[in-house]
């Protein structure tokens, strides 16, 4: 018996499959929409009676996490035969003002749960278990006591984020954010410009003072109201502990495990970037608040040539875990960099890299 965690390839998005027991699953985003249509393949694959999900965590509503649940389920049609999942997390247009969803058989319409992705999963969600575990309000951490979610054969999921208040700050922009994540996946290979682009070239890194100034290389701070929203999850079973983030801010993230009650450093075995190794989503205090063996990148660097170097820089230069691993979904021109022999030699690191076709799987046993 094992946990496996395979992040599928998901272009610039996040597609993560989670098994563990006997036979239990869940799925965290689906990626794009391009994403979605492959996993759907890969779901028929599986023998009927093997399409039962736990839960499926959709983080946000930006296209390369949401995106991919319309193709493959929301919008299927046919729908994919013995394809059920018992609990659905998805924070949507009520919930950002902290009301609950009522029950399918209170549902007067469908209007109300703001245009684009967001209305289109809508549809298919009112029909659905929608945050059962939450009793359809929102999810997010709890001030003083965060939620704790405990699923068959040992696996208990913690809310880390995000707070009603980043809900509720995303209010005045909903509608305009998700006709842009619409807009993004629509047009997967251009850039919507919502942020600026990584370094198309790798940086010079010759000893580790160079290593050091990269890491301290300014960056701003997310200031994406939907990234900002996304559930954050700390997966713990049978003594190992997998934090997986969204897109979320490194100071919530930080925050958050700081009031988990965990002892700090918290120790993890595995923690997925925020925001696919964005400059902006990662800081000190992050890096410092885990002590972390395998860090890993979800993303082919499609449009924002993820992951940033100062990012992968400030891993390797504060992280607490000697010779840490980079865990990489697929092989990109922007993650090759690091397969550097010098580079791993004078900084003390390992890598690893899924396939295009099959992504990165991690699997652990009990501790």
């Amino acid at each position: 018996m094992s946990l496996e965690v395979r992040f599928l390839p998901a272009r610039q998005g996040d597609a993560i499959w989670v098994r563990w027991g006997r036979g239990r699953q869940l799925m965290i985003d689906m990626g794009t929409e391009q994403t979605g249509r492959r996993i759907a393949e890969r779901l028929k694959a599986l023998p009927e009676d093997e399409r039962r999900f736990d839960l499926l965590v959709i983080t946000h509503v930006d296209s390369d996490h949401i995106g991919g649940v319309l193709t493959c389920v929301a919008d299927a049609d046919p729908a994919i035969p013995g394809l059920v999942f018992d609990d659905v997390w998805f924070n949507g247009w009520e919930h950002l003002h902290g009301d609950p969803v009522p029950p399918p058989d209170e549902v007067p319409g469908l209007e109300g749960m703001g245009p684009a992705q967001g209305e289109r999963l809508a549809g298919w969600l009112r029909e659905q278990a929608w945050n059962n575990a939450f009793d359809r309000s929102p999810v997010v951490l709890e001030a003083g006591d965060p939620h704790r979610v405990e699923l068959p054969d040992g696996l208990t999921l913690t809310v880390l984020g995000p707070t009603q208040a980043r809900l509720g700050a995303l209010i005045p922009t909903w509608r305009e954010e998700v006709e842009i994540a619409l807009a993004k996946g629509l047009l997967e290979e251009v850039s919507p410009g919502l942020e600026p682009f990584g370094s198309a070239n790798p940086p010079e890194l010759e000893s580790k003072v160079d290593l050091e100034l990269l890491a301290e290389k300014p960056s701003p701070k997310d200031s994406s109201k939907t990234n900002l929203t996304s559930i954050t999850l700390l997966l713990e079973w049978r003594g190992r502990r997998i934090l997986l983030t969204g897109d979320a801010s490194a100071d919530d993230v930080a925050a958050a495990l700081a009031s988990s009650g965990l002892p700090a450093p918290v120790e993890l075995d595995l923690l997925k970037l925020p925001h696919h190794g964005s400059r902006q989503n990662l800081n000190r205090d992050l890096v410092e608040a885990v002590d972390c063996p395998y860090w890993v990148f979800s993303t082919d660097g499609t449009t924002f040539r993820h992951p940033d170097a100062p990012a992968v820089a400030r891993l390797l230069a504060w992280g607490r875990h000697a010779r840490p691993t980079l865990g990489f979904n697929v092989p990109s021109t922007f993650n090759e960099w690091w397969r550097n022999e010098d580079w791993r030699a004078l900084f003390d690191y390992d890598v690893e890299y899924g396939d295009e076709t099959e992504g990165l799987t991690v699997s652990f046993e009990p501790a």
